[in-house]
């Protein structure tokens, strides 16, 4: 395996969505340079198939993101490099630069990555600018893959756009509740919360009941353990947490087939925003309004939180980080209506046809069983039916992957149409100023119905 500078550092994934690696990169490369020179957005330049070229190629680029499911997976390239005689160099950033280069590079004349990682909000824009290279013939040709052992909610997210298969899913990413089972189970805490609410301590079924369980827990620790641990971080990151609030209100926000339907349920996204404020200023620590998922990940892990509503694959990071200390386990959200997206694995159009076969050679093997069930075993999350029927994997995180089928398909899938990502960014902005008082809860709700609108019609 062939990693680049970058790579060469610790890999750490900051709140800002910058990883640490990219601190280190005191010059660009040429390539990087070319890159940023010749950058267009999402809806510029249309792709165009590469021509020709018998060369063969005995080295690919892998762009993604800084998290574990592509970390581990860069450790297992070498098994690739030994079978295919193909090196794999992959390029990591935080999810903002990751984002940026691969707009860039599916727009120029040809893509220095071969391969990249593409999360679901990114699929309309490609497959509408004809940046990716359709796949669906390969897969149903293909002894290695088949469509048909993906969660069908996750191969719908992510692989298809309106009837073309772009790409493969590769890891999934579903908001739900995890809770401390052991500070669930433990007496002390049951006696003294059916005592104060006559019911038992349980994961919440309801927004109220998690915001009446989330205080309670605060105060009765006396602020030792923050019955809700947060993410507020501006943009993304907090319309990401509160969406899985609002669609437990019965709320729409972009609809599958990419209608606006965030202004119809003004009245559930202002009792959700109250609610979100309200585990905000009452049981979160106090400066998660600034947090990403990492904080999220080292609160919890160092046990100083009882619950959180974050991406289900960061909660294999906290117990990994709390050990024997603690016991986490995924639920539901309150309301039953978690956000659901995907990362996947596509193809530039924009590159010669060996480099396309060369990079289609890696996605194919990435995607076999045993190599998706080595990434789980390693760290990575499950997309796959035949891997979370898999004893191994299954004793591998019980608390995790035994219901994993069940909270993805209870949810609402993210948009994945054109626009959909400055959709998410703007409302998030607008519920950073509500969490910061800059604005009222009536006001922000408003312009963010406003910008969801002009983003997705723009």
């Amino acid at each position: 395996m062939v990693m680049s500078n970058r790579d060469r550092v610790d890999h750490v994934q900051t709140d800002n969505d910058v990883s640490a690696t990219d601190r280190y990169v005191t010059k660009p490369s040429r390539r990087s340079f070319l890159a940023a020179t010749g950058a267009a957005g999402f809806g510029g330049l249309t792709g165009c198939l590469g021509g020709g070229g018998s060369e063969s190629v005995d080295e690919i680029t892998v762009l993604a993101e800084g998290v574990a499911d592509n970390l581990v997976l860069q450790e297992m390239t070498d098994q690739f490099t030994e079978e295919y005689d193909i090196e794999v160099t992959f390029e990591t950033f935080g999810y903002n630069q990751v984002q940026e280069s691969a707009a860039t590079q599916v727009a120029s004349g040809t893509s220095d990555y071969d391969v990249m990682t593409i999360d679901t909000y990114w699929v309309g824009d490609f497959a509408r600018g004809e940046q990716l290279v359709p796949i669906g013939d390969r897969v149903s040709d293909s002894d290695m893959v088949s469509q048909d052992v993906y969660i069908d909610e996750v191969w719908d997210t992510v692989a298809t756009f309106e009837g073309t298969n772009y790409t493969l899913p590769f890891w999934q990413w579903t908001l739900g509740a995890g809770y401390r089972q052991d500070i669930l189970e433990d007496p002390e805490y049951q006696d003294a919360y059916e005592e104060e609410f006559g019911r038992e301590l349980a994961p919440a079924e309801t927004m109220e009941e998690y915001v009446e369980m989330s205080t309670w827990m605060t105060e009765y620790t006396d602020g030792e353990v923050n019955g809700s641990v947060l993410m507020g971080q501006r943009g993304t990151k907090a319309n990401d947490q509160w969406i899985g609030i609002f669609q437990g209100m019965g709320g729409t926000f972009i609809d599958e087939e990419g209608n606006v339907r965030y202004g119809e349920y003004r009245d559930e996204a202002i009792q959700a925003t109250e609610y979100f404020v309200e585990l905000f200023e009452n049981s979160a620590p106090s400066d998660s309004t600034s947090w990403g998922f990492p904080s999220v990940s080292e609160h919890m892990g160092a046990g100083d939180g009882f619950s959180a509503i974050n991406y289900n694959i960061f909660f294999r990071n906290m117990q990994d980080t709390l050990g024997d200390s603690g016991q986490i386990r995924q639920y539901d959200t309150p309301g039953g209506s978690p956000a659901v997206g995907s990362w996947s694995l596509g193809i530039p159009s924009n590159l010669p046809d060996a480099r396309i076969e060369a990079a289609w050679q890696f996605i194919e093997w990435v995607n076999t069983f045993e190599n998706r069930k080595q990434r789980i075993l390693n760290g990575g999350s499950p997309v796959c039916t035949d891997t979370l029927d898999d004893q191994e994997v299954i004793d591998s995180a019980p608390n995790l992957w035994s219901n994993l089928e069940d909270l993805v398909s209870g949810g609402k899938p993210i948009s994945k149409y054109p626009g959909s990502l400055e959709a998410n960014r703007a409302n998030g902005i607008e519920l950073s100023a509500i969490l910061s008082g800059s604005k009222s809860i009536e006001e922000g709700i408003d312009d963010g119905i406003a910008a969801v609108e002009e983003a997705m019609s723009s």
